[in-house]
């Protein structure tokens, strides 16, 4: 990103500062009770602005990021500064008006909230998304137009959303102003497109929610009776010559989640007979099903993780920091259970790094000993896994092995930290069978339904193998917490679980309702690992090595970002260049245009040419005129 190429919207002249909107539903930050962290999308927006703003700063630039996300119903808004003004939205005929907040977090960070109570008011620091799909639908093209009100208002060069809940702002900014402004749009998560039943036809689906349903219901927003949001979006950024990205792979989208995205459900079913030998029941699509992944480029940007999550630096194996936390906690509640690993992890510090694992060993022990109780006793192989029980994670099936594994070997320990969401079913039929097991293998198998950081951050530096059995994993950051701890992933190849494959195990299984044949192959993947331990100690150690060795920074990830902002500027200079010539040579054909247009037929196939199809398109739109 050149300084002299950061360019002010119609000027095209360099100016002093380069403003963004990051648009999401969730920034993280939920310690400070002004943020929110249900998933990955959470972790991420905590981190990028900050990591864009210092990577701008290396190279002399001047980059402001503001985040634009709901205000919910938990935060103190006495912290926020009211601004001037109400923003008003209207959905089925109903007028709101929401208020609009600001607050700048201690690193420099911006954050704008817009808040209406009759919307808002019922969301909380764990409940943010409505379950209902009509009410999300009418929530989000709410918050859309408001947001489109507030981004019209201030100068912003470019606008950057996140995930499905924010993909109909596009069509509330409207044409004008996208010809004007680049805009990109990144998929964390497209199992969740934000897919929702019509209500009468498709026109008044739309119209309900303030947008033109003839105009742009069967070119964006239809999908097998229902209004696809994340399709329209994605259609509506590549037409203004933005980027689509997802959290894994590279920018031609080769690996990873971006190269999964563009798999139909055939080439899936394919893949999973070759490698099963048999037909397959069934598959998961990560595209849900919705072609024009297939279709339109799909660029991979893989998300770091800041510096405080290296075991270097991490704040959870801090002694002064975890005396500031038991302070807060009080001394009835101790941050660990045994007397011996509260008063070890509270008294020195105990972070390490790959040339110094003295620390880590110890960490190894402490672990034993808040989890089962005991000095860990010859050497005892720990197997973690920390996370949710959730289909997408897929734990259960470490439930499947992991009586097979103790039988195995006799040093074997497992100390799993997981829960179910409520009215979760089968999450909730996993924590039983979790739990049935932790309780008749209690020496061997520890189960932990109630997530606490601490104890987490403990698990992943203290353990040996960590297993990720995911179904999906679009990015995965456990994968490259545990790797830099040395834990060594044990998993499914899938998403971005691939970046970590030089030092883990994985496993390739496709077909989902072959539980049976899924179980055997992590079965086996984790018998490798055992083995290596056991067998191959140096080989081991070298793995760890490796694993420790990963660059998880956002220094390429955040150019790549800068970099994308600055692309989105040179489109829009092509785009609109584009246009330019197409009307001055329409222009110039004045009484000839007629004709032109009656003889003009560019060819189809591999004969066809954009170039002539787009001034073929024009022709047609000012013969209608």
């Amino acid at each position: 990103m050149e300084k002299q190429l950061i360019l002010s919207d119609k000027t095209e002249q360099p100016r002093s500062t380069f403003r963004v909107a990051m648009v999401a539903w969730e920034i993280g930050r939920a310690d400070s009770g002004l943020g929110v962290k249900i998933g990955s999308l959470g972790n991420v927006l905590s981190e990028l602005p900050a990591e864009l703003v210092k990577r701008a700063h290396q190279q002399n630039l001047k980059l402001e990021i503001e985040l634009l996300s709901p205000c919910f119903g938990h935060y103190d808004r006495n912290q926020l500064t009211k601004l001037d003004g109400l923003l008003p939205a209207t959905v089925d005929g109903d007028n709101y008006e929401f208020e609009v907040y600001q607050y700048t977090f201690s690193d420099g960070q911006k954050a704008t909230y817009f808040w209406e109570y009759g919307q808002l008011h019922w969301t909380t620091e764990t409940n943010i998304y409505p379950t209902d799909t009509q009410k999300g639908l009418e929530l989000f093209a709410l918050l859309n137009q408001v947001l489109a009100a507030y981004i019209k208002q201030n100068d912003f060069d470019t606008i950057h959303l996140h995930d499905h809940h924010v993909s109909l702002l596009p069509f509330y900014l409207g044409d004008t102003y996208l010809q004007q402004v680049p805009i990109h749009f990144t998929i964390h998560n497209a199992t969740y497109q934000g897919a929702t039943p019509l209500l009468g036809n498709g026109y008044e689906s739309l119209n309900r929610i303030g947008l033109s349903g003839w105009q742009l219901f069967h070119k964006y927003f239809n999908f097998f009776g229902y209004l696809n949001p994340m399709k329209a979006c994605l259609l509506k950024v590549f037409e203004n010559g933005g980027k689509i990205t997802t959290v894994s792979g590279d920018l031609q989208g080769s690996w990873g989640y971006a190269a999964e995205l563009k798999e139909s459900h055939d080439v899936i079913m394919a893949k999973a007979w070759a490698q099963q030998g048999t037909p397959p029941t069934e598959v998961f699509v990560p595209n849900q099903h919705l072609d024009l992944f297939e279709k339109l480029p799909i660029a991979g940007i893989t998300n770091g993780m800041a510096e405080k999550n290296y075991p270097q630096n991490m704040p959870e194996l801090n002694s002064a920091y975890l005396r500031s936390l038991q302070e807060k906690r009080g001394d009835e509640f101790p941050l660990f259970q045994h007397p011996l690993a509260q008063q070890k992890m509270l008294a020195k510090d105990h972070n390490f790094g790959r040339n110094n694992l003295t620390n880590k060993s110890e960490l190894r022990r402490l672990l034993h000993l808040e989890t089962f109780g005991t000095e860990p006793a010859f050497d005892p192989i720990i197997i973690t896994a920390v996370g949710r029980l959730v289909d997408q994670k897929n734990m259960g099936l470490i439930a499947d092995v992991l009586e097979r594994v103790l039988d195995y070997d006799p040093g074997i320990k497992f100390v799993i930290l997981a829960s179910a969401p409520e009215r979760n079913t089968n999450g909730k039929i996993s924590e039983t069978q979790l739990a049935n097991l932790a309780n008749y293998y209690h020496e061997r198998v520890y189960f932990n339904n109630h997530y606490q950081r601490v104890l987490a951050k403990l698990i992943l530096a203290g353990g040996d193998f960590t297993l990720m059995p995911s179904r999906y994993e679009p990015c995965g950051l456990i994968d490259y917490e545990a790797s830099l701890f040395g834990n060594i992933v044990i998993g499914r190849a899938t998403g971005g679980l691939l970046k970590v494959r030089h030092c883990a195990y994985l496993y390739e299984w496709l077909d989902t309702k072959d539980r049976t044949g899924e179980a055997n192959q992590l079965f086996e993947q984790i018998k490798t690992a055992i083995d290596t331990y056991r067998r191959s100690r140096g080989q081991h150690e070298y793995m760890v090595k490796r694993a420790m060795l990963i660059d998880a920074s956002w220094d390429k990830p955040a150019q790549q970002y800068l970099d994308m902002y600055q692309f989105g500027w040179l489109a829009k200079r092509w785009y609109n260049g584009r246009q330019q010539l197409l009307k001055q040579f329409i222009d110039s054909l004045g009484d000839d245009q007629q004709m032109f247009r009656r003889f003009f037929r560019p060819g189809q196939q591999e004969y066809r040419d954009i170039f002539d199809w787009q001034l073929r398109n024009t022709l047609e739109d000012v013969a209608k005129q």
